[in-house]
């Protein structure tokens, strides 16, 4: 076959094995997918546009490392095929080329065999890398999210006598009660392994750079990160003109490896090269097969913007940079403007997770189906992820796949026409994001161009715009990755669009998710007013023979101009204009944060902390509400429903800390709707009733606390006594018509009855069930659980009781509250009989069937190895369930033995790894990436450490831990915290140790600083949320109930003289603090001149805030500017 005459209905190419493998290649000479069963080996599909990371490399040594691909569109290779091999043949640089891919019929393995031959004149020294992705999952797992399946691949190096190096890899996920496992070898002898994409790429590679590996070879040496991958390297061959050698890899696959690996298994090695598919293929003659074809994405020279200088930074941006970050005296990015950040290319190039920015349109504070979201990449992917409604089931552009540039097909790309030939935009010279936009700058050799992706408040539509800012005008071809038929646009489906008046409609075919929720719903893609479309079509446009593959690509050529402009209106659900209140970009954004503003005192030591918490906020606050109303993120993409638990602490928390009681009642409607009849919520839910059914069976034991907890800070917050008396139904899978329906009430009642039957018998100590807030630590032994206690979940018991108590009393409800408040007493008792051990609070309490009580995570623990643990030590002190002594102790055990430079840690020391196989918990002794909550340095906990320094009034100590989770500045308070993007909010700070077990053997230097620290994932955590309350109800102790304003600021004493604006019921505010020695409990507080009386509110650690009757303060608003003065001790 030639390209030309290759039918679409032939592709991809499979192989099978009688062993159960199967392999697909693309028409390019590239490996699609590689499966066992139901196992997915490969961990990224590899595609028609541009191949995949599955790939042999041969380089040529000299004065220079010179390479090839032998699969994929830049092969030289001629490719055919049958059911059980592959072959392939060419010449390289006077190199003659066979190649065979051949699956074994005995087993489940495949052979790479490659044959050389020296046609050229001169000796020649040559060696080949075999690079092949893991994931050995199922496939939907893989295809939710690629990251995570990699978190929990082990990749071990074992030493064979002849084969050198080989790479051992386990699946530590349990698949359907397996844990499938691979290992791949030399069929020489490799000198040379990596285990990340990362060791191989390198970050530059995001920069359209060549692997690095190929330039200086492979590191030998094991890192477990996030793009799981086995290299080798080969040993190399001289070759004398004339010459011939043999050269190849093998790969094993086995279903199951309940063990974990070690140099017992090098007998498969053996076992693999006795197999007969390993002795060298007779090389073939020529066949006329098929050769690779590339694409306008891997054929088009990348565009990279220049650097800037300093003229063309001030002419674009501004002349004021706030909060500038420099390396090696080179700025990198910096703050502009009313809420810009900017970064530049050399920054994109030194943080290892890429620059990204979630849009969302709308301006309600609640979730609306007929919302879209987009997520903006940096490097060039000017809209993806693009849905309406659920954001991630209906989804009309592709999500991008990698940090590393490993594709660049994904979501909304821009060729630029320049000089006769396409140009693919790709790494900018300048990034700026702003709430509602993000912005990219190209300074190139013949001029500047400037692209702006942007969500409008107003209207639910996303838009694009184009503007040669100097040079000549030029033609655009959008590349548009249509992913409306599932699976993120991976099938060969073509796209189905028609022109309308407007544009170009897109819908999905009737047999795809959304085919069957949207019959006649799609996306319009449409031209902005005075943008000329000279063409529109399909993947052929990509192709250089302009022949379609059939792939899902929609592409859109304007003609030459100096700006063109696109919109992209989702037709899924009716109605395009944002629900009420209607509200403009700036007022929305103001809306949002209160118009909050931080005003230090100028050259005070604290001044650039301060102000950059105040440039942060609204940040934060944006983040807060695409966790709250877009629910994912940038590396946890597959998002779209709300965790119960994280749904009742980040949104609900900030709504109530700046005033927003209204959004917090239909939150909590929309909570209770999803609890289950028999009073439990699940671990998580969808809220748009579409996707109701969508929900697990069950959930932790701790889930069932978080909705009341979250209805009691309503209540006290508005008093709105008539909420309770509100009729919502529990779930039920048909609809709200055939569900169960009561009072608000009565849904509280239900769910105290699962509370009170969920203890551990003979006490008032809650049950661990299926979990608590760190999933990382259920138990291996199911029979455990009904016999474990996790403080930390003792301490939400108790504070749900105390709040509700707080809640009923205060819209005069006693009668109700007393019974919990009697509850409450006896948590408290059992609390601290059973869970306070030789002064110490334990993690667990395990009650054994003999009456004796096993502590773990405490010093008494001989099992697990871990001595302390900060959740239940910092809740005890939030919720005053330990006496002033008993803090003071355990805050100083915190200092000691769980403070990083980063912040609190969850343990005293990582769990052991063994490898992947699980002795006590799952996720923890499974995990082989050291981060996220594995890491230890979880930020969700390490704030409410710095609340539990805000009890107990610590100023310092809480002023530093709010700090800590900022990632502006952060390397001057962390000076080992490595460079990350520096205006969004990240769930974990990681320690960047390379494996498990370096991590364990070396987690002092951690303590010490000496380790560097990587930001972990972004944006989808109700952390941000939850930060917002502590800067606005700790910091600056500023707490709006209905009848009471509390003030109970936590503010150094450096930072006397501070200011801060806000709004407040659409009145102006302007607050200054004078501030003492201590830094907390008001002295006096005045509005307008006029001192208010007040009480101080209860606490048994340190002197309280000031509670002030809020309709004295009301009296005493005024027209204009009302000036609020705090006087702090």
């Amino acid at each position: 076959m030639n390209p030309q005459n290759l039918p679409p209905s032939s592709l991809p190419i499979r192989l099978s094995s009688p062993a159960g493998l199967s392999i697909q290649m693309n028409g390019n000479g590239s490996i699609r997918r590689m499966d066992h069963q139901d196992i997915l080996l490969n961990l990224y599909l590899g595609t028609e546009m541009e191949g995949g990371p599955a790939n042999l490399y041969l380089r040529r040594h000299g004065s220079s490392m010179e390479s090839i691909s032998l699969l994929g569109p830049h092969s030289p290779l001629s490719f055919d095929a049958d059911e059980g091999s592959v072959n392939a043949a060419g010449e390289w640089m006077g190199i003659g080329l066979h190649l065979s891919l051949i699956l074994s019929k005995e087993a489940p393995a495949w052979f790479w065999h490659v044959s050389l031959e020296n046609g050229s004149s001169e000796v020649t020294t040559l060696d080949l890398l075999y690079v092949q992705d893991l994931a050995l999952a199922h496939y939907w797992h893989v295809r939710l999210n690629e990251y995570y399946v990699c978190h929990y691949v082990d990749h071990t190096p074992l030493m064979h006598s002849d084969r050198g190096c080989v790479v051992a890899s386990r699946q530590n996920l349990s698949m359907g009660g397996r844990n499938p496992w691979s290992v791949v070898g030399s069929l020489r002898r490799a000198v040379g392994y990596a285990t990340d994409a990362m060791q191989f790429y390198e970050l530059e590679a995001r920069a359209g750079r060549p692997p690095a590996g190929l330039s200086m070879g492979l590191p030998a040496s094991r890192l477990q990160h996030e793009h799981s991958m086995a290299v080798l390297q080969d040993g190399a061959v001289r070759l004398e003109p004339g010459e011939k050698a043999e050269c190849g890899f093998f790969g094993w696959f086995e279903p199951n490896h309940p063990e974990a690996t070690s140099p017992a298994d090098l007998v498969i090695v053996d076992k693999a090269v006795r197999l007969p598919e390993a002795m060298p293929v007779r090389a073939r003659a020529r066949a006329a097969g098929f050769r690779s074809v590339g694409t306008l994405f891997t054929d088009a020279p990348l565009l990279c913007g220049e650097d800037l200088n300093e003229v063309e930074l001030t002419a674009l941006f501004g002349t004021e940079r706030r909060h500038e970050e420099r390396a090696d005296g080179r700025l990198l990015s910096f703050f502009t403007g009313d809420r810009s950040h900017v970064a530049l290319s050399r920054k994109e190039l030194k943080v290892l997770r890429p620059h990204v920015h979630i849009l969302r349109t709308g301006s309600t504070l609640i979730p609306e189906e007929s919302s879209m979201t987009s997520t903006t990449w940096m490097g060039g992917v000017f809209h993806s992820m693009v849905t309406q409604g659920h954001v991630a089931i209906n989804r009309f552009l592709s999500t991008v796949h990698s940090y590393l540039g490993l594709f660049r097909e994904y979501g909304q790309r821009i060729f630029v026409e320049l000089q006769g030939g396409w140009r693919l935009l790709d790494v900018p010279s300048a990034f700026e994001m702003a709430p509602q936009h993000s912005r990219w700058i190209y300074k190139h050799e013949n001029g500047m161009i400037e692209v702006r992706s942007s969500a409008s408040t107003e209207r639910h539509e996303l838009t694009l715009s184009i503007r040669i800012v100097s040079g000549s005008p030029a033609r655009f071809l959008l590349s548009h990755h249509v992913a409306i038929n599932g699976d993120d646009g991976s099938e060969a489906i073509p796209v189905q669009y028609v022109r309308e008046r407007e544009g170009v409609f897109v819908r999905a075919v009737a047999d795809s998710d959304v085919g069957r929720r949207f019959p006649d719903g799609g996306f319009l893609v449409a031209p902005l007013a005075e943008t000329i479309i000279e063409r529109i079509g399909g993947d052929e446009l990509l192709f250089p023979d302009g022949v379609s593959r059939n792939q899902p690509f929609l592409c859109l050529t304007s003609a030459p101009a100096t700006s063109a402009g696109f919109r992209i209106v989702g037709r899924l659900v009716s109605g395009s204009s944002a629900g009420p209140p209607v509200m403009s970009e700036t007022r929305y954004n103001a809306h949002t944060t209160s118009g909050l503003r931080i005003h230090p005192p100028s050259a005070g030591p604290l001044e650039n902390p301060a102000a950059q918490i105040g440039e942060v906020l609204p940040w934060f606050i944006h983040d807060a509400l695409i966790h709250f109303l877009a629910p994912r993120g940038s590396e946890q993409y597959t998002g779209g429903g709300w965790g119960t638990r994280d749904i009742s602490q980040g949104p609900v928390e900030m709504l109530l800390a700046m005033g927003r009681t209204g959004p917090v009642r239909d939150l909590l409607t929309l909570i209770f709707k999803a609890q289950n009849p028999d009073g439990d919520w699940p671990q998580w839910f969808m809220f748009f009733d579409r996707e109701r059914n969508i929900r697990p069976g069950d959930s932790h034991g701790d889930i069932v606390f978080w909705p009341l907890l979250a209805l009691a800070q309503y209540l006290i917050a508005s008093e709105d006594r008539r909420f309770l008396d509100e009729i919502v139904p529990f779930f039920h899978p048909d609809g709200e018509g055939s569900a169960e329906k009561v009072s608000i009430w009565n849904h509280v009642e239900r769910a105290l009855g699962v509370i009170r039957q969920r203890v551990i018998r003979g006490t008032h100590l809650a049950a661990y069930g299926n979990g608590d807030w760190n999933d990382s630590l259920q138990p291996v032994q199911p029979g455990m659980r009904e016999r474990l206690s996790s403080s930390w979940t003792v301490t939400l018991h108790f504070q749900t009781l105390t709040t509700l108590t707080l809640a009923l009393n205060r819209i005069g409800m006693n009668e109700r509250s007393m019974p919990l408040e009697v509850e409450a007493l006896k948590v408290r008792e059992d609390f601290t009989r059973f869970l306070i051990v030789d002064g110490t609070l334990a993690g667990f309490a395990h009650f054994l069937k003999e009456g004796k009580v096993e502590h773990l995570l405490h010093p008494r623990d001989k099992t697990t190895g871990i001595t302390y643990t900060l959740l239940p030590m910092i809740h005890a002190i939030i919720n005053d369930l330990l006496e002033p002594d008993q803090a003071q102790r355990h805050l100083e055990v915190i200092r000691t033995h769980l403070l990083g430079p980063d912040g609190a840690r969850l343990f005293d020391r990582p769990l052991e790894y063994r490898g992947g196989p699980q002795r006590y918990f799952q996720r923890a002794e499974s995990s082989s990436f050291f981060g996220r909550e594995i890491g230890l340095m979880y930020t969700h906990a390490h704030l409410r450490y710095a609340e539990a320094l805000a009890r107990y009034g610590d100023v310092e100590g809480f002023f530093r831990a709010l700090c800590q989770a900022n990632p502006i500045g952060l390397q001057g308070l962390v000076p080992s915290a490595a460079l990350r993007q520096s205006n969004c909010y990240y769930s974990s700070s990681d320690a960047a140790f390379p494996d498990r077990y370096s991590a364990s053997e070396e987690y002092d230097r951690v303590i010490r600083g000496e380790v560097s620290f990587e930001g972990g994932w972004r944006v989808y955590s109700s952390g941000a949320g939850i930060w917002t309350r502590l800067v606005v109800n700790c910091f600056l102790g500023l707490c709006r109930e209905k009848s009471l304003l509390v003030i109970d600021p936590m503010i150094p004493p450096p930072l006397d003289g501070l200011k801060v604006e806000m709004e407040w019921e659409e009145r102006k505010l302007e607050i200054t603090y004078r501030i003492g020695t201590r830094g907390f409990g008001p002295m006096a507080v005045s509005l307008n001149g006029r001192e208010l009386p007040f009480t101080r509110g209860q606490n048994p650690y340190r002197a309280g805030g000031a509670e002030i009757p809020m309709n004295m303060v009301q009296e005493q608003l005024a027209e204009g500017i009302n000036r609020l003065e705090v006087l702090l001790g």
